[in-house]
């Protein structure tokens, strides 16, 4: 093995899979992304990548045309980069070594700047550029996709393409509902259930749960949702929610005539065609059956909110709409606040000062009094 040995992006993603076994998917797809971002900051090769690309003197440049969260998550890049190099390094190159965690500690310091202005815009509570231009108040948010729903709904040209209403319903999981994070759905699977329990399923992926007919009849929620595998899995654990909104429910009942002609479900054994979501190609039968990527939900959602709405709206951009919606509501308790972090896959902790507030009653109109003489 030669110090100067150069590596591709596989055999690096792998040693971060292996100190790391224990992350979710969606923390090695990031990390392959920061690695994948180094390249196209220096514009080789990654192959290509050494020492004098890796160095803040030829990185920070082109760095600093990135926001200051995607700038520090390419210097958690750098810095895996580095590991596995020195790792790499033949026995004995103690001088080499010291070169390589010097140029660490130079981007330790960059890091910890930017933790800190990112900290500083956090606990300020304002808007960068791109969430000033594609905000939009979360009721306004709500009534318009409503309606853009109901106009669907009620069209009766030929039936649509598939990829339309999977992509309707995408976007309705995150503004109908909390939105969680995108990885709850992206290889979420269909079931069929006689209960509303979601116990005795298998405790390794996510589910929406079709009740039966019958039950359904008899006054059972027709839609529930179960996340068992997700970024906080292992301190909220298991999650299951009925859906209630009756404009989700229409969209989900129209979503599934097209999913089930596109690819029909054995109800009685797991098999790859019980996937939720399905890419372009396989919408098709006889076609290989391959989840979407995160990426390429995350383009979904901008592209479809942008067609619909005239807004780029991300996961993230979600969840701060909804959250900021939400979080204002001063009738909203702590159990509430509780119960709805719990969904998304968060924990609510309320301060002291919380506990002490109370939810005045609504008060009872004043009553008009009319005197006459």
């Amino acid at each position: 093995m030669t110090d100067n040995k150069k590596f591709d992006l596989e055999e690096i993603t792998n040693f971060f899979s292996t100190i790391n076994p224990n992350k979710s998917k969606s923390t090695y797809t990031t990390m392959k992304y920061n690695l994948m971002r180094i390249s196209k900051m220096a514009n080789i090769d990654f192959k290509d990548i050494d020492e004098s690309v890796i160095s803040p003197d030829f990185l920070e440049k082109p760095m600093s045309e990135y926001s200051v969260n995607t700038q520090i998550q390419s210097i958690l890049g750098i810095e895996l980069w580095i590991k596995y190099k020195i790792a790499k390094l033949s026995v004995g190159s103690k001088q080499k070594i010291a070169k390589y965690n010097a140029l660490k500690d130079q981007w330790d310091i960059r890091l910890k700047q930017l933790c800190s202005k990112k900290n500083e815009t956090i606990n300020k509570n304002e808007m960068t550029d791109n969430e000033k231009t594609n905000w939009i108040d979360y009721e306004v948010l709500r009534t318009k996709w409503v309606s853009v729903i109901n106009d669907k709904l009620i069209q009766s040209c030929p039936e649509p393409p598939y990829t339309e209403w999977r992509d309707l319903l995408l976007v309705s999981l995150f503004i109908l509902i909390p939105p969680t994070r995108i990885g709850n759905y992206e290889t979420m699977r269909i079931r069929y259930k006689k209960t509303v329990r979601a116990k005795s399923l298998k405790q390794d992926r996510n589910y929406i749960m079709i009740n039966n007919t019958d039950n359904v009849n008899a006054g059972q929620p027709k839609y529930s949702l179960c996340f068992n595998k997700y970024k906080t899995a292992k301190f909220v654990g298991q999650i299951s929610s009925v859906i209630e909104d009756e404009t989700l429910i229409m969209v989900i009942d129209r979503y599934m005539k097209l999913r089930l002609k596109a690819q029909p479900i054995n109800k009685l054994k797991y098999e790859d065609t019980d996937l939720l979501f399905l890419n372009t190609s396989n919408a098709v039968a006889q076609q290989p059956i391959k989840p979407l990527t995160q990426s390429y939900i995350t383009e979904t959602l901008k592209k479809t909110t942008n067609k619909y709405i005239g807004k780029k709206l991300s996961c993230d951009l979600f969840r701060k709409i909804f959250l900021t919606h939400f979080l204002n509501d001063n009738t909203k308790s702590i159990e509430d606040r509780k119960r709805m972090a719990t969904f998304i896959g968060q924990t609510y902790n309320p301060t002291t000062m919380e506990t002490y507030k109370k939810i005045l009653p609504t008060p009872l109109p004043v009553p008009i009094v009319l005197s006459f003489d």
